[in-house]
């Protein structure tokens, strides 16, 4: 049994590490974003509504990356569905992508 906490408290803090830092960037308006929302919830048509485009050939079951000019773009996804919306260009950074 401690065996079983121990690797759910690793497995726990392994994945919340992640999770912490996404979530506390600042939110997005326009420009490269991270779209983040629930794997039913159609992120690529509440994109497209909102004036913007998805970026790469995939999206993951929770996360899309976006691109718009529309300075209103993070607001309408955010009142289109249960949407966070990041800054693209600090997820890249964190994952080690400048320029």
């Amino acid at each position: 049994m401690q065996t079983f906490v121990i690797v759910l408290t690793v497995l726990g803090m392994a994945v919340m590490g992640p999770a912490v830092m996404v979530l506390s960037l600042p939110a997005a308006s326009h420009g490269l974003v991270l779209v983040l929302g629930p794997p039913w919830a159609d992120r690529e048509a509440a994109i497209t509504q909102a004036g913007g485009h998805g970026i790469g050939p995939v999206s993951t079951p929770l996360a899309t990356l976006a691109q718009s000019d529309n300075p209103e773009f993070g607001a309408r996804l955010r009142s289109a569905g249960p949407f966070l919306v990041v800054d693209g260009e600090a997820v890249a950074s964190l994952c080690g992508v400048s320029g």
